[in-house]
């Protein structure tokens, strides 16, 4: 979507308000004056704001009472574009955010069935912050079988050095999160 500024005129900010694809047409709208808009600016990039800061409501107001230049109608539309492509990264970020929890979650889940069959005790007494040694009873030869078991579920190699240092069973989610595809 390119946002357009279509009606020619003074570009002078007067009257600076936005129009939602609703009320428009299908396309938001920013108005400058009675006459000119720029065109195609979604809600969400209208509102955007960034530590108190709504990138394209202050850069118009800040130019209020001012006429747009030919340059400053492309620097406002590049804003436009700007702003919802950060938009679709922090959309971006915030999904996989979202698929690397559930990964863990999934992860975690699998690993405590294993853990409490393995160490025989019910599921319900493992969560990630259980310490193998101290709170699940684990000694080397319960981890040795546990990792062989691990490693043959999750499709992983569990390196020698790593697994001297798993004491948690959060630290075991996460280097097993780090090596499979669930």
């Amino acid at each position: 979507m390119i946002t357009r500024y279509p009606i020619t005129g003074n570009n002078l900010i007067e009257t600076l308000y936005y129009t939602s694809p609703e009320q428009s047409g299908g396309k938001g709208l920013v108005w400058i004056n009675q006459t000119q808009y720029f065109e195609n600016v979604p809600p969400q990039v209208w509102n955007f704001c960034l530590k108190g800061y709504q990138f394209c409501q202050k850069w118009l107001k800040e130019r209020q009472g001012s006429s747009l230049s030919g340059e400053d109608i492309q620097r406002y539309q590049r804003i436009i574009l700007l702003v919802k492509e950060i938009i679709e990264l922090m959309v971006g970020i915030d999904t996989a955010i979202q698929n690397s929890q559930f990964q863990k979650r999934k992860i975690f889940e699998k690993v405590q069935v294993i853990v409490a069959k393995q160490l025989g005790i019910e599921q319900n007494q493992i969560s990630l912050t259980s310490n193998f040694a101290d709170n699940l009873g684990a000694d080397s030869l319960d981890m040795l079988e546990l990792y062989i078991i691990l490693e043959k579920v999750f499709g992983i190699q569990i390196n020698n050095t790593f697994a001297e240092d798993i004491s948690t069973v959060e630290n075991l989610v996460n280097y097993i999160n780090q090596l499979a595809v669930v």
